[in-house]
């Protein structure tokens, strides 16, 4: 009786399940399968797109280097590449400083710090939609509340959303305001790893804040530097939605990314395989910049 009971014991009877080697790929199999399914099968699909003519209503033909050949005689790709490092080198810096000096000056101790801890906060979690017609509201022309404090002061209403030479700088000044909060956190939480028995060392020693800030928080906090200064980069580079609500990448081209312009090259002209090129682009340059963060700060780091 008691061997055909241990004979029918699941666990005994399967020991594939009682060896740790396989213990860590059962729990991981799932999300592995989502992973493949929805991003490493898709990504080497659209990288195989980009060399084809695939008007989405036929089968992709295979057309070679025709795809990039394009790009380089199209003023909208230019207009966009520019307008897209314009937007990395106009929003990735201003959220990096504002983001860490806000995390310096909430980390200390003040009244009401959790509250307005949260109050940075609140903007990366609002809907990016909300935030954008909410910021397209307050940069309007005639009633906007951005222009009505100009008119208050003395100074003529800017057209910030109609004129080429504003809109970049209207979209790029809500991105920065919409996630300081993020690098807030992520610096309190480098700052707050810091030992406090470093600063106390230091004013021993007759250092003022400025020192203590030059040559012992920016060195220990130069991980976090280079984690905020990637993601930032990447999030800047597939800007989308700001820019489609806002402006539709108008006026003319002045604020098309290159996101917007797969979008557009996909779902509007139905040219997969020219938006499959572009992304891929965007794919390289995202990747370049990337190796060259980690290549320059990554060795400070290290050291």
């Amino acid at each position: 009786m008691n061997k055909s009971a241990k004979s029918l014991s699941p666990i005994r009877g399967s020991s594939w399940l009682r060896n740790k080697q396989y213990t860590p790929i059962a729990f991981l199999a799932p999300t592995l399968v989502l992973l493949l399914t929805f991003a490493i099968i898709p990504m080497f699909w659209g990288l195989g797109l980009a060399f084809t003519e695939y008007p989405l209503l036929q089968p992709p033909r295979f057309i070679g280097l025709e795809n990039f050949r394009r790009l380089m005689d199209d003023p909208v790709f230019w207009a966009s590449l520019r307008n897209t490092c314009y937007y990395i080198i106009g929003t990735v810096p201003p959220r990096i400083i504002l983001g860490f000096v806000v995390a310096l000056l909430l980390n200390q101790a003040i009244l009401g710090r959790n509250l307005l801890r949260a109050m940075f906060y609140f903007p990366v979690i609002a809907p990016l939609v909300s935030v954008s017609l909410l910021w397209q509201w307050m940069f309007n022309t005639h009633f906007g509340v951005i222009n009505s404090l100009l008119r208050l002061i003395g100074l003529a209403p800017v057209p910030w959303l109609t004129s080429s030479k504003y809109a970049l700088t209207a979209v790029m000044i809500m991105s920065v305001w919409k996630t300081i909060g993020w690098n807030m956190v992520v610096f309190l939480a480098g700052l707050q790893g810091i030992s406090p028995s470093y600063y106390e060392a230091a004013q021993i020693d007759g250092a003022n804040s400025w020192q203590c800030t030059r040559y012992i928080t920016l060195p220990l906090l130069r991980p976090i530097v280079l984690l905020a200064l990637v993601i930032s980069t990447i999030n800047s580079s597939k800007v989308f939605e700001q820019v489609y609500i806002m402006t539709g990448g108008g006026p003319g081209y002045s604020t098309m990314t290159l996101v917007q312009q797969v979008y557009h090259s996909a779902f509007q002209s139905y040219e997969m395989g020219y938006a499959s090129a572009i992304s891929l682009v965007l794919f390289a340059i995202v990747m370049v910049l990337s190796v060259i963060q980690f290549k320059y700060l990554g060795d400070r780091t290290d050291e």
